[in-house]
């Protein structure tokens, strides 16, 4: 019997998680902490409800790993005197080193993700999940 889209996304999900765990605890991250640390890379300084948005995600749950990443060194915070919510985000020394030795081990894994793809099969993918990722977006009815 064929697994069903949603159990192969589900497998292909913790497939990749198992994979990157070693990683994640070397640098002394929790579950989806990296992820912040690699959003920030690229669009620091935000601010928590710009990275909620971005990963679809409760809002509340990413202020805790915010919590824990600022108590743990790997990002700042931004005040914004007017208000608390506005403060921006940033990392710190650490949180580069560490968002750079994860991007670094993602990129090793896309190529064993993608190997046997051609190029043009890669950027199909890549378009179908985004694809996938707009229908979820979508209200059920």
């Amino acid at each position: 019997m064929q697994p069903t889209l949603h159990q192969l996304f589900f497998r292909a999900f913790h497939g990749q998680n198992n994979r990157l765990q070693a990683v994640r605890d070397e640098l002394g991250l929790g579950r989806g902490q990296p992820r912040i640390l690699s959003y920030l890379s690229r669009h620091e300084p935000c601010t928590q409800r710009e990275i909620a948005d971005y990963f679809r995600t409760d809002p509340a749950s990413i202020s805790r790993m915010v919590e824990l990443l600022c108590q743990n060194g790997f990002v700042t915070r931004i005040e914004d005197s007017t208000c608390r919510r506005a403060n921006r985000l940033s990392l710190t020394e650490r949180g580069q080193k560490a968002a750079q030795r994860w991007a670094k081990e993602c990129d090793r894994l896309d190529s064993l993700v993608l190997s046997g793809f051609t190029p043009q099969e890669a950027g199909q993918l890549k378009d179908m999940l985004g694809r996938i990722l707009d229908n979820l977006d979508r209200r059920w009815e």
